[in-house]
């Protein structure tokens, strides 16, 4: 080798060097940054999806996700967990990361709630419009709301001219979630109650204390209205739901997912079974029976074989499941990442006597 290539050799060592060290440099800054900070900056990147949970008009709560992915293969992404019937903005998910893990993300929360196309300048001015009124009913949005709104970036709210309604019935309807503390309620009754006085708001909670109490009220089915449709959705899909049957799994699979979830609400109002939320209720039905039907890829189906050998009926054995569902979603939602292999050993570690002792008839707190 000449001495004069071996120097132009090192010149492109040296200046590749540089460009890394420049790189690591901006990687570590930017990694020091706020995640508010990021969202401003990704703001610019072109929008690579805006969904929405199709449900949230019928049930009150839902997941409105926004996502923006640069040239470089970074995505960011804001993901809002609404309550229109109430609470406004309920949390939020701030993450910047390969697009990939992203998308993974989003797959993963359609299949708790299927999410449907949104336009953008729609989604600002829900959000915006949303927040305005959950705030002038005492509650202010997720403290990340702030950060994560941002991330629209030059969206323009006023181009969408909708109106929209919140709260059900004509007044603000209170609903305890899965990861709502008493002492939360509590503080948002107390709050409702200052601005709009006792009988300015309804609340329906699953766990009844000495002050707080059921309020059914607001339900007014058409019984007569919902059993035909109930067996129109049975006879097109050639099926009826009965979680202590386990659905022959290749029918299931032909099924789109609203129709499994109809069929699963369906058999609840067949039942007489009444729970605060039935449409998120069957969903989670539907997501346990789904991956039954995925046979031995998952853990589900021999654990709920195995939940039937140690006492519980079927339907109990989906709702064990169902919990440690719950459970995987909601810490899925704060780490802000699935994982998947916690979720499946927390599945195979299930017992009939775990399962009663947190949730069975003798629990303080029966979630059923």
């Amino acid at each position: 080798m000449s001495k004069r290539h071996a120097q132009k050799r090192a010149a492109k060592a040296a200046r590749r060097k540089k460009l890394l060290a420049e790189r690591r440099k901006a990687t570590m800054a930017e990694s020091q940054m706020s995640l508010a900070t990021r969202m401003r900056r990704m703001a610019v990147a072109p929008i690579h999806s805006c969904l929405i949970s199709g449900a949230l008009p019928e049930i009150g709560n839902g997941y409105l996700v926004l996502a923006r992915k640069a040239a470089d293969g970074r995505m960011a992404m804001a993901t809002f967990l609404l309550d229109i019937y109430c609470v406004g903005v309920k949390d939020v998910i701030l993450r910047v990361d390969v697009a990939s893990e992203i998308e993974h993300f989003i797959e993963v929360l359609g299949e708790v709630q299927p999410m449907v196309v949104i336009e953008p300048t729609r989604a600002r001015k829900l959000l915006r419009d949303l927040v305005a009124w959950s705030r002038s009913i005492g509650l202010a949005p997720h403290p990340d709301y702030a950060a994560a709104e941002p991330l629209f970036g030059d969206v323009p709210a006023d181009a969408c001219d909708e109106s929209f309604s919140f709260g059900k019935g004509g007044k603000p309807l209170l609903m305890q979630g899965p990861s709502d503390t008493p002492a939360r309620i509590r503080k948002r009754i107390e709050a409702l109650r200052r601005t709009l006085g006792d009988d300015g708001f309804n609340y329906m909670l699953e766990v009844e204390d000495d002050d707080d109490r059921f309020d059914r009220e607001d339900v007014d089915l058409d019984d007569d209205f919902d059993s035909e449709i109930d067996e129109a959705i049975e006879s097109v899909t050639g099926m009826r739901y009965d979680p202590e049957v386990s659905p022959d799994p290749s029918r299931w699979r032909e099924l789109g997912e609203d129709e499994r979830i109809m069929l699963a609400e369906a058999y609840h109002r067949r039942a007489g079974i009444e729970v605060p939320d039935m449409t998120l209720h069957a969903t989670m039905h539907v997501v346990i029976e789904s991956q039954v039907a995925m046979g031995d890829e998952l853990p589900v189906r021999r654990t709920i074989e195995r939940l039937i050998g140690e006492g519980l009926d079927r339907h109990d054995a989906v709702h064990a499941v169902g919990s440690v569902l719950a459970a995987h979603i909601t810490d899925m939602l704060q780490a802000g990442a699935p994982n998947n292999a916690a979720y499946n050993e927390a599945v195979e570690r299930l017992t009939a006597e775990s399962w009663r002792a947190e949730f069975g008839p003798d629990a303080e707190d029966d979630r059923d």
